[in-house]
């Protein structure tokens, strides 16, 4: 097993985690907002507690009808939860920020100084869990350098429960949309620029272990479908930000806070002579 998957065992060791991040969260905090990744302008691109969770824990829940989610109890399904549980909780910074399979990737990829931009635990609840439509995480993650994602499923992640697909070879393309803060709501709000259509027939299923590292480039062309299975599909993701050299949009909905949660230094070579010199 490549020193950058984890085993079954840590699975379960994230999954309950996340129950105990719900658990020890106060009513307040999980009151939470809605979240819809399968339209363009789901209420999250103009709801400040979405724009601002870039350092925080903070809580999303599917965006459905609530007569499709009675399966669940009587608790509205989650999402996702997100944006800094790799600063924030101990175990989930121990498996991303100070993880030594993440850095020995980063640094075979030639990273200098990566930061962690954003952290996710996504719910893809049985029967509910939402579709993801097709996108490039470069469209939502605004960089004139390199973004990684690390994208790790917590149970086997298969056509039916929900798995990711991929347009092969979509990574050499150039990223043509945006979503941008937008002038006219005063840049509280997102707006996507120049949206564009992806042909449906040349997307490919990725299925995968439960625990297999899956790297996921700001250009390639991805989507996963809902939920309809049994079973659930949780995983654990977190986006990579190559800061040495690069510029980070000032339209990004996630913008630099000051706080160490934010944009968090997973190592910095910059001060090595190989690279100052280069």
């Amino acid at each position: 097993m490549p020193a950058s998957d984890l085993s079954r065992e840590q699975c379960r060791v994230l999954k309950r985690e996340i129950q105990s991040v719900i658990e020890s969260a106060n009513e307040e905090d999980k009151k939470g907002a809605l979240f819809n990744a399968e339209v363009e302008d789901g209420k999250q691109n103009s709801e400040l507690y979405f724009m601002e969770s870039g350092d925080k824990i903070r809580f999303f829940y599917e965006d459905i009808p609530e007569k499709d989610s009675g399966n669940l109890m009587s608790e509205k399904p989650l999402n996702k939860i997100g944006h800094a549980l790799h600063y924030w909780n101990n175990i989930f910074r121990e498996y991303s920020l100070e993880y030594p399979g993440v850095h020995e990737v980063l640094r075979s990829l030639e990273y200098v100084r990566p930061t962690i931009c954003q952290s996710m635990y996504i719910f893809k609840r049985e029967k509910v869990g939402g579709a993801v439509r097709p996108h490039t995480d470069g469209t939502f993650l605004i960089s004139s350098g390199p973004v990684i994602g690390f994208w790790i499923p917590l149970e086997d992640a298969t056509v039916s429960n929900g798995c990711l697909w991929f347009i092969p070879g979509s990574h050499n393309q150039e990223i043509k949309s945006f979503y941008e803060r937008s002038q006219e709501s005063n840049f509280q709000a997102m707006k996507l620029r120049n949206p564009q259509q992806f042909q449906e027939d040349g997307f490919v299923p990725v299925e995968v272990k439960a625990g297999d590292l899956v790297l996921i480039d700001k250009a390639v062309i991805h989507k996963s479908e809902k939920n309809t299975s049994e079973n659930p599909r949780d995983a654990f993701t977190f986006h990579v930000n190559e800061s040495f050299n690069s510029d980070w949009s000032k339209l990004n909905w996630l913008q630099p806070t000051g706080s160490p949660a934010s944009f968090s230094v997973i190592y910095d070579d910059s001060d090595k002579k190989d690279v100052t010199n280069a």
